[in-house]
C-alpha cells in the first residue's frame, strides 16, 4: 500500500470529509438536500453528467484493448479480471445483500429540490448500495496508480476517481454512504487483483527460467 500512498492520502481525506459532513446532518436525506440545494447549477450538472461516465465499463474496455495492442497481456488480464470481479461483487451486494436499497430519487420529495426532470439522466429508483460507478472508477484509477507511481500521477488519479464519486451524489443517483462504500470496495478489489497478478507473473517467470 505504500507504493500508492499519494493516491490513498487524498482518497482517505475525502472519506474523512464525507464522514464529518454526514455527522453534521440529522440524516442522509438532509445531507443530500443540502448538497443539492446549495450547489445545484445547470452548467455544473452538465459537467457532472460527463464526469460520471468515467465510472462506466467502457473505460475498462478501452484500457484492455490498448494494453492488448501493446501485447501487455498481464496488464490487460489484470484490468479484465478486476472489471469482471467488480461487476459480480457489486451486483451481489446491490441485488441480494442490500436490496432494495432505495436511491435518493425514490425517497426525496421533488418539491424540496431544484432538479428538473428529463435532463438526460436515467434515474433508477433502487439498488443504490454500493455505488457501482464509484467502485469501477476507484478500481480503474487505483490500478493506474499501482502501475504509474509518480506522485503527481497518483494524486491526479485520486482526484479523478473522487470526482466520479462526487458526481454520483450530485446527480442524485446515490447517497454519500453509497459512494463511501464504493471507494473502499474499489480500492480493495484493485489492490487484491494487482497482488494476485504480480504473484502469478513472478511464478510464470520462474517457470520459464526453469525450462
Amino acid at each position: 500500500m505504500r507504493n500508492i500512498k499519494y493516491f490513498l492520502i487524498p482518497t482517505f481525506l475525502f472519506l474523512a470529509v464525507c464522514g464529518i459532513f454526514l455527522s453534521l446532518h440529522s440524516d442522509k436525506i438532509s445531507a443530500q438536500l443540502f448538497i443539492h440545494n446549495t450547489w445545484y447549477n445547470e452548467n455544473i450538472y452538465q459537467v457532472m453528467k460527463f464526469i460520471t461516465g468515467w465510472g462506466e465499463w467502457q473505460l475498462f474496455a478501452v484500457v484492455i484493448v490498448a494494453y492488448s495492442f501493446q501485447k501487455s497481456w498481464w496488464r490487460a488480464g489484470e484490468f479484465l479480471t478486476a472489471g469482471i470481479l467488480s461487476a459480480v461483487v457489486v451486483q451481489i451486494l446491490k441485488r441480494l445483500v442490500f436490496a432494495p436499497s432505495p436511491r435518493p430519487m425514490a425517497i426525496i420529495d421533488w418539491g424540496e429540490t431544484q432538479l428538473a426532470l428529463g435532463m438526460g439522466i436515467d434515474m433508477p429508483l433502487q439498488f443504490a448500495f454500493p455505488s457501482g460507478h464509484t467502485t469501477t472508477a476507484f478500481i480503474w484509477f487505483t490500478l493506474m496508480a499501482l502501475h504509474y507511481k509518480r506522485p503527481v500521477l497518483q494524486v491526479f488519479a485520486a482526484l479523478c476517481a473522487i470526482a466520479v464519486a462526487i458526481s454520483r451524489v450530485y446527480l442524485m443517483m446515490h447517497w454519500i454512504t453509497d459512494v463511501m462504500a464504493g471507494i473502499l470496495l474499489g480500492v480493495t478489489i484493485a489492490v487484491i487483483v494487482n497482488a494476485v497478478f504480480k504473484y502469478l507473473q513472478k511464478k510464470s517467470a520462474l517457470i520459464k527460467r526453469a525450462d
